[in-house]
């Protein structure tokens, strides 16, 4: 069989079809659908780049917060402290007690139970919240009047608050009455409470002595 020039290009022609689509079907298809994947995983992984740039972004904004709130958050810890440091309180107390020329004579502490702060004293209120362990404390001093007020100021002043900002000096320590005995030394006996986040460990009715008489 003899072909016309005619039909012989038209025949090379769907043979040149055949070929490139036989190409495009083996060679460059399976290649394109490998791009398409690629492509995709490249998105995914640029929203994971987003979103962890976008996290650490909040990361390092937390730590700057934290880091500005580093004091407050130890000025709390010393006035609602994890647990009651006894020691420290007594020699704090002791430190105190001397700075204002009283003796202090002794504390003695009594059973804890969760309790806030009263709720009439705004340093209270502030530092210590409905999860605290409230401790009634009895403390006893010995000294002239204006000594004794003056230590009884300086208690009070161991935790201020301005505005939401706390400041402490000591332990959060709320006095609730003072009696006072004698004439010229007085003694004076004060009911107080103490505050911390967790049971105390305390031994109950513990009395230790501050000092002679």
């Amino acid at each position: 069989m003899t072909l016309r020039p005619r039909d012989r290009v038209a025949l090379i022609g769907i043979l040149c079809l055949a070929l490139v689509a036989a190409y495009y079907l083996l060679a460059l298809a399976p290649e394109r659908a490998k791009v398409t994947a690629l492509d995709g995983a490249i998105a995914t992984q640029q929203q994971a780049l987003a979103q962890a740039q976008q996290e650490l972004v909040a990361g390092r904004a937390a730590q700057a917060a934290l880091g500005a709130n580093a004091a407050e958050w130890n000025s709390i810890k010393l006035a609602v402290p994890a647990q009651a440091d006894i020691p420290a309180l007594l020699r704090t107390l002791q430190q105190t007690a001397s700075a204002e020329h009283v003796k202090m004579r002794a504390i003695t502490l009594t059973a804890s139970s969760s309790a806030t702060a009263p709720s009439s004293s705004t340093t209270s209120s502030a530092a210590a919240s409905s999860a605290t362990i409230a401790t009634p404390i009895q403390l006893t001093f010995a000294g002239g009047y204006l000594p004794l007020e003056g230590l009884i100021q300086r208690i009070d002043g161991f935790v201020v608050v301005s505005g939401v900002v706390v400041h402490a000096t000591g332990p959060l320590l709320t006095i609730a009455s003072v009696q006072m005995s004698g004439t010229n030394s007085l003694v004076a006996q004060f009911t107080a409470t103490i505050y911390e986040l967790s049971a105390s460990s305390t031994a109950s009715g513990t009395t230790t002595n501050g000092g002679t008489g």
